[in-house]
């Protein structure tokens, strides 16, 4: 199964200029654990990313919430085009620690793919399961 099939829904963007109180909100709303920061004259190209974790540490460090994004996002962003495997998501996942990864084609943002895509659908498990490369275990992202 290729990552363009799991990452079937548009990624929630906005730019680097937004707050991070509305990026949070947007969180919030959605129900999303990552928003993909995209460069205003290019809304196709992601300059970062920002995360849960992201804003869990902005407010523990009680930085300022109207501050723009871009001073917490996280860049340069972890991407996979979406004619690789889904089981090279999953590999990228465990590597560096992350639970969503951007999904790229050619070259352009195409969508996003969570931990919970992967586990949350039988047949993205069943390719995991037949088609990944056997790696050691290392502990979970969380």
């Amino acid at each position: 199964m290729k990552a363009e099939v799991v990452a079937r829904k548009p990624p929630i963007t906005a730019t680097p200029d937004a707050r991070i109180k509305d990026i949070a909100k947007i969180m919030a709303e959605r129900k999303i654990g990552l928003v993909v920061i995209v460069d205003k004259n290019q809304p196709d190209y992601a300059v970062g990313v920002v995360s849960e974790k992201d804003i869990v540490k902005a407010v523990a460090n009680n930085l300022d919430l109207n501050r723009p994004v871009k001073e917490i996002m996280t860049s340069p962003v972890i991407t996979v085009e979406g004619s690789e495997p889904v089981w090279t998501v999953a590999r990228i996942m465990r590597q560096h620690n992350i639970r969503h990864v951007v999904v790229t084609r050619g070259g352009k943002l195409y969508g996003v793919i969570s931990i919970r895509d992967l586990v949350g659908e039988e047949s993205v498990l069943r390719s995991l399961v037949e088609y990944g490369e056997p790696e050691e275990h290392r502990p979970s992202a969380d």
